[in-house]
């Protein structure tokens, strides 16, 4: 079923990205929630504003100097088709991560809690970006507000354990308690981990365990960040985690452009892609499709249900 979404929820979405204070950000997101028809198709759009309303009033303020108060969360405007923060313990591999599979350049050593403030790469898939978080590690006994909010805010949590040591499942408790603190509950199909450092020796037999104990609570992708072995299956699986589509854009008599898609959430329609393209095209006169669910050229209506790979012409 369509979210069916209101052209002004876009436009509050896109003032919510570019607000710089948390008392606006809350403020948008409850108008959001406000204007958003509550149906099948929009639930899990409602359940996310509602976490990050939640959050923001869960987050602690201090008295800052001459600024009333000031709030101790870190958060970082979303860019790309998705927010990923990378969450695990020292030594785990995230900022290998980040410095193999993004354009960021963090410090990347084997001495523990090397990052100390949150780094934010982007990452390439096929032609999308998503924006990539390494945080700093996770300590025992402690978790830092800045880390709570970061990982409720995301739209994927990802945790990172390493496959080159022998303490992966006391790791994995750690990284789990953290997301049960944030209120991520784990999607019907299981919470994904990535499984670092494949490349280290008798990985495969701490493979095994990690299955073996967190095989049914977590959807667990082995890589290595240092050959790039598993990259491609974990990118496939963060891009459907996502409930993403894209959608190609078309001009009358013009070949189709694939470099920059319209990403929409899975159930928008026509009309989402139109506004998602441009506001202008807001009050398009009639639109045409191509893809596997249509008829070549077929005319559409603006409430019909967009998939991803279409391409759809809109003529003004």
């Amino acid at each position: 079923m369509p979210a069916n979404l209101p052209p002004t929820y876009y436009k509050l979405k896109h003032q919510h990205e570019a607000a710089k204070t948390d008392e606006e950000r809350l403020s948008l997101l409850e108008e959001m929630l406000r204007i958003i028809p509550k149906h099948k198709g929009s639930e899990k759009v409602v359940s996310d504003i509602r976490r990050r309303i939640a959050a923001h009033k869960r987050a602690p303020t201090e008295k800052g100097k001459g600024s009333g108060k000031r709030s101790y969360s870190e958060h970082i405007p979303k860019q790309g088709a998705g927010q990923i923060v990378l969450l695990g313990p020292p030594n785990a591999g995230k900022s290998q991560i980040l410095a193999k599979f993004t354009n960021a350049k963090p410090e990347v050593s084997s001495t523990p809690y090397t990052t100390t403030t949150p780094l934010v790469g982007m990452l390439r898939y096929e032609n999308v970006q998503f924006q990539l978080i390494d945080t700093p590690s996770i300590m025992q006994d402690f978790i830092s507000p800045t880390l709570l909010t970061l990982t409720r805010n995301a739209d994927i949590a990802l945790p990172v354990v390493s496959l080159a040591s022998d303490n992966l499942l006391d790791d994995l408790d750690m990284v789990t308690a953290l997301l049960n603190e944030a209120d991520r509950e784990p999607p019907e199909n299981g919470h994904l981990i990535a499984a670092n450092q494949l490349d280290a020796v008798d990985a495969d037999e701490r493979l095994e365990i990690l299955k073996e104990f967190y095989g049914e609570t977590f959807q667990i992708y082995p890589i290595s960040a240092e050959t790039r072995d598993g990259k491609e299956t974990l990118f496939q699986a963060l891009y459907a985690a996502l409930d993403i589509l894209r959608v190609y854009p078309k001009a009358p008599g013009k070949a189709v452009e694939r470099d920059d898609p319209i990403v929409l959430p899975i159930g928008s329609t026509v009309l989402d892609a139109a506004i998602g393209l441009h506001k202008d095209f807001e009050e398009f006169k009639f639109a045409r499709i191509w893809g596997p669910q249509w008829h070549d050229g077929q005319s559409v209506s603006r409430n019909d249900v967009v998939y991803d790979g279409d391409v759809v012409e809109f003529h003004l």
